[in-house]
């Protein structure tokens, strides 16, 4: 069980450091118009497009949700 939690614990604080790290620079792009394609073009960010697909697709959900709340 204590295995399971330290797993868990690790992929939580490597999911929060990516964020901090790229998060917020992700956001700006996206709402500046940038695409998953080109940011992975024109950035180089050490991040896999599916990474940075969920970035993506998680606040523009989280956007849509307060622009209609």
């Amino acid at each position: 069980m204590e295995e399971e939690s330290h797993g868990y614990f690790e992929q939580a604080l490597s999911n929060f450091a990516r964020d901090f790290a790229y998060g917020g620079a992700i956001r700006h792009l996206v709402d500046h118009g940038y695409t998953v394609d080109r940011i992975i073009r024109e950035f180089h960010y050490p991040l896999s497009r599916e990474t940075i697909e969920k970035m993506v697709e998680r606040y523009l959900e989280e956007k849509g949700k307060k622009e209609k709340g």
